[in-house]
């Protein structure tokens, strides 16, 4: 936990009682495919639960058991380490063109079986097997049914669609510009296979805003993610125009346009449709941060309370927000909870890695660089590290480690956070020019680059007016 040395910063107080473990695997002696479904199936249950139920999911997706007992006992063991309540575990096979789910839900706490059984449905029908798993947790709440939304439901009826929509999700939550690129190339697929299957659409509108988020700084590629986000998003509004969801995507593609105070209305009406929504209320902090309203995004961001405490995006903008205006102890909460909800999210641990250099615990800060380059880029764990070296006056291991990182073809391929990071290390090394170097590489019409002259990290450094057109040269 960020600041488990640190008294005063309280840690994830969230009850036991709203925890569940997920955990599905593919069977022995079965289909390669079938990999992919028990993969899909943990996410999108694991999704669907979250918008069904106030639940936190700690973890989801593949496990590598590969007997029923062996798997549920090892899931068992592993919700109680992470004290949860609920744990639905289970195998995938096949068996000629249909999929058989053995499934068990267990209470961790009690060790007591809940409820189990089989299901078997065409490997085409994959949207019924996740229906029943919901079913089963919201049982299990004592909840009604839950009816998920048109772009959570996998009703295409084409087998090429479905399987390259189970192919992209396994590559869709990373951070590397090649996997990312391969899950576009999936969802492409699908969506080209089956064009009103909405919930590869919504996907791919998705996929695109987190490479312009993360990954994709070049003018060029940034407008054709853009165009495709918006395209997709809105096939999805065309068939469902009140879908919140895809309403607050939209506004959230909109900011990385030229106009980002076109994502206003869009608050406005999320704000009539789902006052209380924790999506309303992230796009509403970042719509105000990308306008430079810092102090009002804080207020609503704050206002909001514990509806963005289980939404990963809203508790980033907050974390960040607070971090900009020197309230560490509040950032480090929030990014806390990003970690517990999502441990696989990297940007939270590179956060959470400069906040802890902050507070003093350098250690866990590395430990949090080297998360971060596991499950993001190792630019992440790199520059991190050398930020916190530079809390240590540790200049020499700092030059090290950011020499080989501002060379030309890094510089050609780093995102806006790579970019940022950058300039921070080499601002902290007193080398302005080559922080202004990598600030150079944003590209003029990125929407972020105004929020530079506010970034704690880069305080002091002359932000250069001219961009997208200068050609890094390597330090000597």
């Amino acid at each position: 936990m960020c600041g488990t040395r640190t008294p005063f910063v309280a840690n994830d107080t969230v009850s036991a009682d709203s925890r569940v473990l997920i955990r599905f695997s593919a069977g022995l002696a079965s289909d390669p495919n079938d990999a992919f479904l028990a993969r899909a199936l943990g996410t999108l249950t694991a999704d669907r639960i979250r918008e069904a139920l106030d639940v936190d999911v700690r973890s989801r997706g593949l496990s590598g058991g590969t007997t029923t007992n062996a798997d549920a006992a090892s899931a068992v063991a592993e919700g109680r380490v992470l004290g949860v309540r609920f744990v639905l575990s289970g195998t995938v096979t096949r068996n000629d063109d249909r999929s058989i789910v053995n499934w068990r839900l267990v209470d961790a706490r009690s060790g007591r079986e809940q409820s189990s059984g089989t299901i078997t449905q065409q490997y085409g029908q994959a949207d019924s097997l996740v229906g029943a798993m919901t079913s089963a947790l919201t049982r299990a709440f004592g909840k009604p049914s839950f009816v998920p939304q048109p772009q959570d439901r996998l009703t295409t009826l084409k087998r090429e669609a479905l399987l390259a929509y189970l192919q992209a999700l396994t590559e869709s939550d990373a951070f590397d510009r090649d996997r990312l690129t391969r899950a576009d190339s999936l969802f492409n697929v699908a969506v080209s296979s089956d064009p009103n299957f909405a919930a590869a659409r919504y996907k791919l509108a998705e996929l695109a805003l987190r490479q312009l988020d993360y990954v994709e700084q070049r003018e060029a590629e940034r407008t054709a993610l853009f165009t495709k986000g918006m395209w997709n998003v809105g096939a999805v509004l065309l068939r469902d125009p009140l879908n919140t969801r895809a309403l607050a995507l939209l506004g959230r593609l909109t900011l990385h346009g030229t106009s980002p105070q076109l994502a206003l209305p869009i608050v406005a009406a999320l704000q009539r449709l789902a006052p209380g929504n924790a999506e309303t209320a992230t796009l509403e902090a970042h719509t105000l941060r990308a306008l430079g309203r810092d102090a009002e995004a804080l207020r609503a961001v704050r206002a909001a309370g514990s509806t963005v405490d289980r939404n990963v995006s809203a508790l980033m903008v907050r974390a960040d927000l607070e971090r900009r205006v020197g309230d560490v102890i509040n950032a480090c909460r929030s990014l806390n909870r990003a970690v517990a909800l999502d441990p696989l999210f990297a940007p939270a641990y590179v956060w959470r890695a400069v906040v802890r250099s902050t507070l003093g615990e350098r250690r866990e800060g590395w430990a949090d660089a080297e998360v971060s380059t596991r499950l993001g880029r190792r630019d992440w764990g790199e520059l991190t590290g050398a930020l916190i070296d530079l809390s240590m006056r540790d200049t020499v291991r700092a030059k090290a480690r950011v020499k080989p990182l501002m060379l030309d073809a890094s510089l050609q391929q780093a995102s806006w956070l790579d970019l940022v990071l950058r300039a921070a290390v080499t601002h902290g090394l007193r080398v302005p020019n080559q922080a202004q170097l990598a600030v150079r590489q944003i590209p003029c019409r990125e929407p972020r680059r105004a929020m530079l002259a506010r970034e704690p990290l880069l305080k002091f450094l002359r932000i250069p007016p001219e961009c997208g057109g200068a050609r890094p040269q390597p330090k000597a």
